[in-house]
């Protein structure tokens, strides 16, 4: 591990951010900026799912017509999903040039990813420009990223949220509860986060949460809410086992059921379901076992909140692959908590966790559209996703004990020091 000892070097790792970091910001300008804004390319979710929404909803008709007619037992291609605000918001823009509404669009989702670096970089006291870009690289590198501008999916607007919501949480502020709330009522994957809430009894963060929450369904189309809360959710609640789906529900179907895996089976068979419930509780219980009381101080609230947003897509019914970019979230305070440590053991989770869900996907990726022929090969590739999922929440909670273990062993020492020496001994120790 001597080799390491070379990334101690200032110089060496600042040249080494520069070289890293300048061929990655010009495939993010080109992938995230250029090739939208300028060629046209049309984003497959907004504009065949998103924007077809809004424009049913414009002219008063039900926006979940497909999950009626083809079925929501798959959540991808025309069928809207989503819950209502998101259709709601853009229906001013039906009607608008569809290149006008795609430009709007990706500076949004670009503006999106910025707001999350704020936020999170600020929440995170990163004051050291090496840290800083490192975290900026991570970023944009990380294959949801531009995977989700793309597609034109939401996922990123939710990301600068929980960037917001991270500030709040770590500095002890109620109105990160509004920005969480606002991203559940757009998408229901972060309602998880909502149990660490609780959990911790911010009950001003809470509420805010709930009222923003439901304040913003009810004023976005609540005609079709019962709808989507008592048709379209079951129906996706379901589950997949479609190559897509990274949530270990997937991966079960795909063992109980394979023929689910290209999508020639639809739905999930019963036991799959059971399997899956079991899985997500289980790893509910042991989040909260290893979090145990609320941390007192910043850092540990970060670990907490890494925790839990970690955990998210192991509960989650179906976690695409663009849903992964709220897993930023975790990887940024865990690298910015580890790097000043030497933690090698997190941060080496961390990177196989961002390796296996960026271009170990895209290799399975690549493979599946050229028509690469070993189904075996393949299925076990399919799994890079969960893997690199179950990486990071391990890699998060190893955090949060060892964080823990440390400051009890402070504790200790500080008992043992005589009065008057116990401030030199913090000190030292501290440093």
């Amino acid at each position: 591990m001597s080799w390491l000892l070379a990334f101690a070097n200032r110089r060496f790792s600042g040249l080494l951010l520069i070289w890293a970091g300048v061929p990655i910001l010009l495939l993010y300008v080109w992938q995230a900026l250029i090739q939208p804004l300028v060629f046209g390319a049309e984003l497959g979710d907004f504009q065949g799912s998103y924007m077809r929404a809004a424009a049913r909803l414009a002219a008063g008709r039900d926006p979940f017509d497909l999950c009626q007619t083809m079925g929501c037992l798959e959540p991808t291609g025309p069928q809207y999903v989503t819950p209502l605000p998101l259709a709601w918001l853009l229906q001013p823009v039906v009607g608008v040039d569809s290149h006008a509404v795609t430009v709007a669009a990706v500076l949004v989702l670009n503006v999106s990813v910025a707001v999350f670096l704020f936020f999170a970089l600020r929440a995170l006291r990163v004051r050291d420009w090496q840290m800083a870009a490192l975290l900026v690289l991570i970023t944009l590198a990380f294959e949801p990223t531009t995977a989700n501008i793309v597609e034109g999916q939401i996922n990123l607007v939710l990301l600068a949220l929980s960037g917001i919501w991270l500030l709040a949480w770590i500095d002890d502020r109620w109105w990160g509860g509004v920005a969480l709330g606002l991203a559940v009522a757009l998408k229901l994957i972060q309602a998880p986060v909502g149990l660490l809430v609780l959990w911790a009894r911010r009950w001003s963060m809470l509420a805010a949460a709930v009222v923003a929450g439901l304040g913003f369904w009810l004023l976005a189309a609540p005609q079709y809410l019962l709808e989507y809360l008592f048709k379209v959710v079951p129906a996706i609640s379901q589950g997949t086992g479609l190559f897509e789906n990274h949530s270990p529900g997937g991966t079960i179907a795909r063992l109980i059921e394979p023929e689910t895996f290209l999508g020639a089976v639809r739905g999930v068979p019963l036991a799959a379901r059971i399997i899956t419930t079991v899985i997500a509780l289980a790893a509910v219980v042991v989040t909260f076992w290893i979090l145990r009381s609320p941390s007192r101080s910043a850092t540990g609230r970060g670990l907490e909140a890494a925790a839990v947003v970690a955990l998210t897509p192991l509960v989650a019914s179906y976690s695409w692959g663009t849903h992964l970019a709220l897993l930023l979230l975790p990887m940024l305070v865990l690298v910015a908590w580890a790097l000043p440590r030497r933690d090698w053991l997190v941060l080496g989770l961390i990177a196989l966790g961002w390796m296996l869900i960026g271009p170990g996907h895209h290799l399975f990726q690549v493979l599946l559209v050229s028509g690469y022929s070993d189904l075996l090969v393949l299925r076990l590739m399919a799994e890079f996703g969960v893997l690199g999922i179950a990486s990071i929440w391990i890699a998060s909670l190893l955090a949060v004990r060892r964080e823990r273990g440390q400051r009890t062993d402070l504790m200790r020492l500080t008992s043992t020091v005589p009065r008057n020496r116990k401030s030199t001994a913090l000190e030292k120790t501290t440093r």
